[in-house]
């Protein structure tokens, strides 16, 4: 049996989903973040034509395409750092096992599409991605992320892999009455939230008052099992893990929110890479587009519990529903 992971906060609306397809197949689309070379030719979507069809492209999400580095050249050679961390289903680390999950199994199933030999996995916790990156101790955040506008200052972003949504967990029978988005801002919730996330981003600039940051999302959910929180905003996949390996605890997924702000409406999950490995970035996007087409990541998506019918696409550009 198929585990649901679709959250159904966000009414349906109409959409071309010919457009966002072709974009997969090809893996270049306008959702990279630029990627600064030398030789700039950063592209410029006619925004006003793709919002006639249903897509409103984020500002600064365009990718520079006109690469002249090595960074493809250096990882087939010298290997590709691989940034991972303890969550699941995204990575499954035990000493001692072999590493499981369903981003570990896309990042392998990319490597071995771009014939890279040599993967190191450098494990972190997520507050640490961005920084190892940029600082140059991995060479992909392996662990799916989300675009926003602070981060498309900093690194760049792969074509998209997959797609879940983002929810709001709270304490069962609900009992702070938490009906909307807008309700987390009232005073007297306690939130919590990881540190560098996009829930985390999102609470600060909404400006909420008490709001616990937690390094894993098992810290976080153990806190609001203990009744220490209220809530938390976390990404749907490992909230559902959660609630059914701990069937005792008394949390539960909040349904039908309403007002879902598009800061934590999670977009397609994709991987982030710097700015200037822009063939490495090219060659990994290629990768996933051909992947998503030929059904691999959707038997991925499948193994781990998924549907793929509902987690390539978002709701409003999948042909399914």
């Amino acid at each position: 049996m198929k585990m649901k992971f679709l959250a159904q906060n966000k009414f349906a609306k109409t959409a071309i989903i010919g457009f966002a397809t072709i974009g997969l197949v090809v893996g270049l689309s306008p959702t990279i973040a630029q990627a600064a070379t030398d030789a700039p030719a950063a592209v410029q979507p006619d925004k006003e034509y793709f919002k006639k069809l249903g897509w409103d492209i984020e500002a600064n999400s365009s990718p520079d395409m006109a690469c002249s580095d090595t960074s493809l050249k250096r990882v087939m050679s010298r290997g590709l750092k691989l940034g991972i961390y303890q969550d699941i289903p995204f990575f499954n680390i035990q000493s001692g096992k072999e590493t499981t999950g369903v981003d570990w199994d896309i990042n392998m199933a990319v490597a071995k599409y771009l014939g890279i030999k040599n993967v190191k996995s450098v494990v972190l916790q997520w507050p640490e991605m961005v920084p190892s990156l940029l600082s140059k101790k991995i060479d992909i955040i392996g662990g799916n992320i989300h675009g926003n506008p602070d981060r498309y200052k900093n690194f760049a972003f792969t074509a998209p892999a997959w797609w879940y949504a983002t929810v709001v967990v709270a304490q069962k029978g609900n009992p702070k009455g938490i009906k909307a988005w807008a309700d987390l801002t009232k005073p007297g919730i306690k939130l919590g939230v990881v540190a560098g996330t996009q829930a985390s981003a999102w609470a600060k600039d909404a400006k909420i008052a008490d709001v616990s940051q937690f390094t894993t999302g098992a810290l976080q959910f153990a806190a609001l099992a203990a009744g220490r929180i209220d809530a938390v905003v976390e990404a749907e996949p490992p909230s559902v893990v959660f609630i059914t390996e701990n069937p005792k605890a008394e949390v539960q997924i909040l349904k039908g929110m309403k007002d879902v702000p598009s800061a934590v409406w999670a977009n397609y999950a994709r991987y982030g890479t710097r700015f200037q490995d822009c063939t490495l970035n090219m060659a990994y996007s290629r990768a996933l587009g051909e992947l998503i087409m030929h059904g691999v990541i959707g038997r991925i998506l499948e193994k781990h519990g998924f549907a793929a019918s509902e987690n390539i696409f978002e709701p409003e550009h999948n042909p399914s529903f």
